[in-house]
C-alpha cells in the first residue's frame, strides 16, 4: 500500500465492529449505515476527549491548580465554568482521585484500551475496597484491558467485579472476627420519607437489646401460626423449595415484628395507629420534630410536594400524604413563620446579632441546604450567617442571613470570598484573590410572582 492510500474494511453486515476495527471501517454504503458510523466516531470522539478530560483533571488535583490559579477548589470551576452537575462534578472528581493511584488504568484509558464508561465502573467498584484491594484491581486492569478491547466492554467489568467481591468477602470475614469497637446505629433516610435502619452492638449490649425487642414482640405481636416444617432429609426437591420459601416468609414477618416492638420500645407509641401506649414510660415530649418546608396548598389538596430537613441526607422531597402524616396521625411539630407584603420573612435587625428560634427555621425553610458554592452540606448542620456582616451594620433579617457551612463560613470571615445576595433573591460568591465569580439563582422552591401588567393607555 502506498504512503497516504488510505484503505477501509467495508462493514459487515449482520456484525458490529469491534473497538479496534472501528476506526477503519467503511460505513459510506448508504445512508442508514453513514447514520451508524456517525454515531460510533461521535460517541469514539467523546471518549478520547473524555480521556483528556481525566488526565487534565488529575493534574489538577495532584497539583492543586485551581486553588494557586482562582483560588477556588476544583468542583467550583467544573460547576461554573465547565457547567456540570453535581453527579458528574462527584464522578470526574473521584475518577481522577483514584487514577492518581492507578498508573496502569490510568494508561490503559489514555490508550484507549478501556472506555470512559468502563473507567466509572471500575473506579466504582474499586470504591468497595481499601487501598491494597485497589492496588489489586489495577494490577488486573493491567493484565486484562489489552485482550479485552475486542470483547464486550461488560466482560471486563465482570472480571473486576468478581476480584472486589472475594477482597470484599476477605475483608467483611476479617471484620466478623474483629470485637465491635464502638456501638452504633445508623439511620438512612430515603425520598419518600421511609428509611433504612442498622447498627451493630457489642457481646455486653446486643444480647440485652435483641431479648427486649423479641420481648416486646412476643408482648404485643404474638405469632400465632408458627412454622411446622418438614425435615429437609425426608423431601424431594419440590417439597424443599416449598419449605425453605415458607421459612423465608416466616423469617420476614419476624423481622417485621421486631420492627414494631423497636419502634414502640423507643418512641412509646403504636407502631400502628400512633397512639400512646399504656403502659409505657415517658420518653421526651413523645412529639416527633420534623422540618418541612411547603406552600400551603400541601398540606391542603396535596397539589405540591414538600420538603424535607434532615442532617442525615440534606434536603429530601417527600409526597403530601406522607407529610399530613407526620401533622395529623404521628402529631409532630409545626412552626409558623410570618412574612411581609414582598414574602421576606420578617426579622429582628440590629437588636439580636444571632439568628435563633423561628429566624433560623425561616432561614432553613427558604435555603433548604448550605448556600456555598456546590457545597453538599445539609443545612441543618450548617451556620446560619450574615451576607452583610453584623460588625459592619449587617442587620440580622432573613434578607441578609444564608446556610452555610462551617467551612466556607470561616473562609468568608478571614476575607477568601465575599456574598452578594440580590433583591430578586439570586447571590453572587465572588473569590476575593481572583475575583472569580459563582452564581447562583433564586431557590427554586420558592414562588415567584408575577410582574406587574404595564399599565393602560
Amino acid at each position: 500500500m502506498e504512503a497516504g492510500d488510505e484503505r477501509t474494511e467495508p462493514v459487515r453486515p449482520g456484525q458490529a465492529p469491534a473497538p479496534a476495527e472501528a476506526a477503519v471501517t467503511d460505513w459510506s454504503h448508504d445512508h442508514d449505515t453513514a447514520a451508524l458510523g456517525t454515531l460510533v466516531e461521535a460517541l469514539g470522539g467523546a471518549d478520547r476527549l473524555m480521556a483528556r478530560a481525566v488526565d487534565a483533571m488529575i493534574r489538577i488535583v495532584e497539583d492543586n491548580v485551581t486553588e494557586s490559579v482562582l483560588g477556588v477548589a476544583p468542583e467550583i470551576l467544573l460547576s461554573q465554568t465547565c457547567r456540570a452537575v453535581g453527579f458528574e462534578r462527584r464522578t470526574l472528581l473521584r475518577v481522577a482521585s483514584h487514577l492518581v493511584h492507578m498508573p496502569a488504568t490510568r494508561r490503559a484509558f489514555r490508550a484507549g484500551d478501556l472506555s470512559w464508561s468502563q473507567i466509572r465502573a471500575v473506579v466504582t467498584a474499586v470504591g468497595r475496597v481499601n487501598r491494597a484491594g485497589r492496588d489489586r484491581v489495577d494490577d488486573l486492569v493491567a493484565e486484562l484491558a489489552p485482550g479485552y478491547a475486542e470483547f464486550e466492554a461488560d466482560h471486563l467489568i465482570w472480571e473486576v467485579d468478581i476480584l472486589v467481591d472475594e477482597l470484599v468477602a476477605v475483608r467483611d470475614a476479617e471484620r466478623e472476627r474483629d470485637p465491635v469497637a464502638d456501638n452504633r446505629l445508623v439511620l438512612t433516610p430515603r425520598l419518600d420519607g421511609s428509611g433504612t435502619a442498622y447498627g451493630e452492638y457489642d457481646s455486653e449490649h446486643f444480647p440485652l437489646l435483641a431479648q427486649s425487642v423479641d420481648n416486646q414482640a412476643a408482648d404485643r405481636y404474638p405469632f400465632r401460626d408458627a412454622p411446622d416444617l418438614p425435615d429437609p432429609a425426608d423431601t424431594c426437591d419440590a417439597e424443599v423449595t416449598a419449605a425453605h420459601r415458607h421459612a423465608a416468609a416466616i423469617a420476614g414477618r419476624n423481622a417485621g415484628r421486631r420492627a414494631c416492638a423497636l419502634f414502640e420500645l423507643v418512641t412509646g407509641r403504636d407502631a400502628v395507629t400512633f397512639d400512646p401506649l399504656e403502659d409505657a414510660r415517658p420518653r421526651g415530649s413523645g412529639r416527633p420534630s420534623v422540618r418541612l418546608t411547603c406552600h400551603v396548598d400541601t398540606l391542603l389538596d396535596g397539589s405540591s410536594p414538600a420538603w424535607l430537613l434532615s442532617p442525615l441526607a440534606g434536603r429530601m422531597r417527600v409526597t403530601s400524604d406522607v407529610a399530613r402524616r407526620w401533622l395529623d396521625a404521628a402529631g409532630a411539630d409545626a412552626r409558623l413563620v410570618a412574612v411581609d407584603d414582598v414574602g421576606e420573612v420578617v426579622g429582628v435587625g440590629r437588636r439580636q446579632r444571632f439568628a435563633r428560634g423561628w429566624l433560623r427555621e425561616a432561614v432553613l425553610a427558604r435555603d433548604l441546604h448550605d448556600t456555598a458554592p456546590c457545597s453538599t452540606t445539609p443545612a441543618m448542620v450548617a451556620d446560619v450567617d450574615h451576607v452583610q456582616d453584623w460588625d459592619d451594620d449587617g442587620t440580622t433579617d432573613v434578607t441578609n442571613l444564608a446556610m452555610m457551612s462551617r467551612r466556607f463560613n470561616a473562609a468568608k470571615q478571614r476575607g477568601e470570598w465575599t456574598l452578594t445576595r440580590h433583591a430578586d433573591g439570586t447571590r453572587t460568591w465572588t473569590a476575593t484573590r481572583s475575583g472569580y465569580t459563582v452564581r447562583q439563582a433564586r431557590p427554586a422552591h420558592l414562588p415567584r410572582s408575577d410582574p406587574e401588567p404595564p399599565a393602560a393607555g
